[in-house]
């Protein structure tokens, strides 16, 4: 069974090829369509293709590009130009095509012909019982979350964001469209009473902005990496915010590994390290260890203490 968002957008064929494989709309990760080719899907962590007889014509690419552009592909020029689009549901859709540059940058993208429609999904209180870890004594500790690509990173992080705006000011900023999964400004996601968003802005610009004008506590963002990244973390730091934030890894020492984030570890910027597992198959996201700034580990997996 599909959520509504995706029955609305897939043309009546590709949605029953798409049914016959869902049972269950939590598993569904991906849904993979190329003009002229056939669907793909990433179900309960696999790979699965549906039995079709024919390849997605010309005429059912055509609706599908209009229903999720809503008809009017310029209106996403500013999201296209980073290679996807956010849906009603906070779905984001990943676009392949020709790239169109002007001045040396991209512009937009023209001639799409292959589409990754990434479903959104909410797990609310996937981090409740991480909350003493992050929350010592009232006060908020910077935290990292390292995972690899599906580990569930930016769903626990939205889920700390729901629940520390429930006591304090939180400001996302959310350059991917990821954690509040904003379509036309508006959060897709419940991120708490009180957080604030910036959608599709670039993490140094957002940090600053935010720093001016909302007065935020606490400052969430995702995939952390380069030069720009870590300039917006120093920003928040000394603002006097408290920083949670995501990347890509399997462990610190991976981490360490990246020079840039290894000066971070140095400097006990994060004073807690959510480590989550690798996926399988309906288990994504689970937490295998957790660390404070000195390394001590405080959590295994199966284990209490280290």
């Amino acid at each position: 069974m599909l959520n509504k968002e995706i029955r609305e957008l897939l043309p009546e064929r590709l949605r029953g090829l798409v049914e016959r494989v869902v049972l269950k709309e939590e598993k569904l990760q991906e849904i993979r369509i190329r003009r002229e080719k056939g669907i793909a899907l990433r179900y309960d962590g696999r790979f699965v293709v549906p039995e079709q007889k024919q390849s997605v014509t010309m005429a059912e690419w055509k609706e599908l590009i209009s229903r999720i552009s809503r008809q009017s592909l310029y209106a996403f020029e500013e999201q296209m130009r980073e290679g996807f689009l956010t849906i009603p549901g906070g779905h984001r859709v990943g676009l392949a095509g020709h790239v169109v540059y002007e001045h040396g940058v991209v512009k937009t993208m023209r001639y799409l012909s292959g589409l990754n429609i990434r479903i959104s999904h909410e797990i609310k209180g996937c981090s409740d019982k991480l909350m003493p870890f992050v929350v010592l004594n009232t006060v908020i500790l910077p935290t990292l979350i390292i995972a690899p690509p599906g580990g569930g990173k930016t769903t626990l992080l939205r889920d700390f964001v729901r629940n520390l705006s429930r006591q304090c000011n939180v400001a996302v900023v959310d350059e991917r469209s990821e954690i509040a999964g904003c379509y036309m400004g508006i959060s897709q996601r419940d991120l708490g009473s009180f957080c604030d968003v910036l959608d599709g802005c670039k993490k140094a610009d957002g940090v600053r902005m935010m720093i001016r004008s909302m007065a935020p506590q606490v400052i969430a963002v995702d995939e952390i990496g380069n030069y720009e990244d870590i300039r917006a973390i120093e920003m928040t730091l000394n603002s006097g915010c408290k920083l949670l934030a995501t990347v890509h890894g399997s462990s610190i020492d991976e981490i360490r590994k990246k020079p840039l984030l290894e000066r971070l570890i140095k400097e006990h910027v994060f004073e807690r390290y959510i480590i989550l597992q690798k996926e399988t198959a309906g288990k994504i996201g689970k937490v295998r260890e957790i660390y404070d700034e000195r390394g001590t580990c405080l959590y295994q997996r199966q284990r209490s203490v280290c």
